[in-house]
């Protein structure tokens, strides 16, 4: 699959052809200007707009045109998905053809009206008493594998990916406690957690038992009765780890229970203990402020902390009008000192005249 850059043709009238070899070159340029993890993506976009285009015998890139295709994609994808492929192409457009369709009023306008009352589904998080009754009563011959991806993924918010890709040089052991650094991650944006106590000694009941001659330096390796085999875990399977967890302590809904649950986990449980913004974003590496809002708002002891401020005049009357009393006490005493001073000071300008 390859994105055609040379575009010669369109502006043939307004400039000299350019010379071949600076063709090919603009055209790897370009190509490296797609992100690396999903350049494979933004290319299926872009050539499933171009087939479209062709089967409706258009070569304009107007707002109309890609207004119609936005309206018949809308009736197989979710609206979630819908931007997801808005953003691809508007990275190809712009790249390709020096068109930014997000200026196009009306397509944006269609996106947001599809999304108005739309909720995705979110990977269901494991509560502080989950995860414990897991690693007190799960048995290690079993589920000891699945239980070192559990706290690396609590502890660090970690994707199945950054889980999958942690070597054996990702991670510093001081005897008591481990620091664990993610070098590559969604966001470009190094991070690094540690572990210790209790999950300290889970670690070392599985590291030791890892195989002498084994090729890969990835740490986490194949676990089965109870003994560690020479091939590495993929993504995939870390990402089926939740659903096994929910299975072995029979809750509701196991199969939503996804390869995000991990990190929404670890994010959740910081919001409740009264984690802020800032320590949620560099926690989770987020840049965005908004995804750490969303889980403080949906905090659990953030609301039952709303709630007691809420009804504290309801249930404890004489205690918010003591509050106000001194409050406007204050206040009062505030103004009268002001007061106090501005006589002051027109007597001494008086004297001074």
């Amino acid at each position: 699959m390859s994105i055609n850059t040379n575009d010669d043709s369109q502006h043939s009238c307004s400039e000299p052809l350019t010379p071949p070899h600076m063709v090919e070159t603009a055209k790897a340029v370009s190509l490296n200007l797609l992100p690396e993890k999903s350049k494979e993506r933004y290319i299926l976009a872009y050539e499933k707009i171009l087939k479209w285009k062709k089967i409706n015998k258009t070569k304009s890139w107007s707002e109309n045109v890609l207004l119609t295709y936005f309206s018949n994609l809308s009736k197989e994808i979710k609206p979630s998905t819908l931007w997801s492929v808005y953003s691809m192409l508007k990275t190809t457009i712009n790249m390709k053809h020096n068109i930014n369709i997000g200026t196009y009023p009306k397509l944006q306008a269609f996106l947001k009206r599809k999304s108005t009352g739309f909720k995705s589904k979110k990977s269901k998080v494991l509560t502080s008493t989950d995860i414990k009754k897991f690693i007190d009563e799960a048995p290690n011959i079993q589920y000891l594998v699945t239980k070192v991806v559990l706290i690396f993924g609590i502890t660090g918010a970690c994707r199945r990916e950054e889980l999958s890709n942690i070597t054996i040089n990702d991670i510093q052991d001081f005897g008591s406690m481990l620091h664990i650094k993610l070098p590559y991650t969604k966001t470009n944006c190094s991070r690094s957690f540690t572990i210790e106590g209790e999950f300290y000694d889970i670690f070392k009941k599985y590291i030791d038992l890892r195989p002498a001659n084994v090729q890969s330096d990835r740490f986490f390796l194949n676990y089965k009765n109870g003994k560690c085999t020479k091939q590495v875990i993929g993504k995939n399977k870390i990402g089926n780890m939740p659903k096994e967890i929910a299975n072995y302590l029979n809750l509701p809904d196991p199969q939503a229970y996804t390869g995000h649950s991990f990190r929404r986990t670890s994010a959740t449980l910081l919001a409740d203990s009264g984690g802020d913004i800032t320590t949620l974003k560099r926690h989770g590496g987020w840049k965005s402020s908004q995804i750490a809002e969303g889980y403080i708002e949906d905090s659990i002891n953030n609301k039952k902390k709303i709630f007691n401020q809420i009804t504290e005049s309801i249930t404890n009357p004489s205690s918010t009008q003591t509050t106000n009393d001194v409050n406007y006490g204050a206040s009062t005493s505030k103004a009268s000192d002001v007061d106090e001073k501005k006589k002051k000071q027109v007597s001494a300008e008086m004297f001074s005249i």
